[in-house]
């Protein structure tokens, strides 16, 4: 009686565990070898590797990628900074302009504001040159009278010739900040067309 009752107990757990083994899902890895493995469990040294998850009838359920590198993780830190960045910049984009036209009268404000600065100095080259001619003049006027040359105009002239020489350097500057300028703006007014399309 009791080898009756404890046979069909064997039996059930064995058909059971039959029945587990058959709905058990299997993993796929590679090794340190290369060897692709399928097996029961992914051992936890090739876990970062990544894997698969396969069914009992060997198709993938599942994907795990291979974790990222210090070096991948690193560069998808920079470029969700720079992502964000972009999105900064292109709220202050729509912030600022509503229209391309608007961006176009702001380009031309800055760019007039420039240029008066530049006329500025222009005018004050010109008057600097008339100083010089006079001082030169006066100058020329004392040499040839057989004089020597009076000190005081002479450091008149180095500090017309030295004002001359910022203001020019002073227009240089400022004829590259309109090259900036115009380089500022065409990208602004690409960007801003694309957002204003999307």
């Amino acid at each position: 009686m009791q080898k009756r009752i404890w046979y069909p107990a064997i039996a059930l757990l064995l058909g059971g565990a039959v029945t587990i083994a058959d709905a058990a899902e299997l993993y796929r890895y590679v090794n340190d070898k290369g060897v692709t493995v399928l097996d029961r469990s992914v051992p936890p040294q090739y876990v970062s590797r990544g894997y698969e998850v396969l069914d009992r009838d060997g198709r993938v359920k599942q994907v795990v990628p291979a974790a990222p590198s210090p070096e991948e993780r690193q560069a998808q830190r920079v470029a969700e900074q720079e992502q964000q960045r972009q999105r900064s910049a292109d709220e202050t984009l729509l912030r600022l302009y509503s229209s391309v036209d608007d961006l176009n009268r702001a380009q031309a404000r800055q760019i007039q504001q420039i240029g008066s600065l530049i006329a500025s100095a222009e005018a004050g080259l010109l008057t600097l040159q008339s100083q010089r001619d006079e001082v030169q003049s006066r100058a020329a006027s004392q040499e040839r009278a057989g004089r020597e040359v009076d000190q005081q105009l002479l450091q008149r002239l180095q500090a017309i010739e030295a004002e001359q020489q910022r203001l020019e350097r002073q227009i240089a500057r400022h004829q590259q900040e309109i090259e900036r300028v115009n380089q500022t703006f065409a990208a602004r007014r690409e960007r801003l067309a694309q957002l204003l399309v999307d």
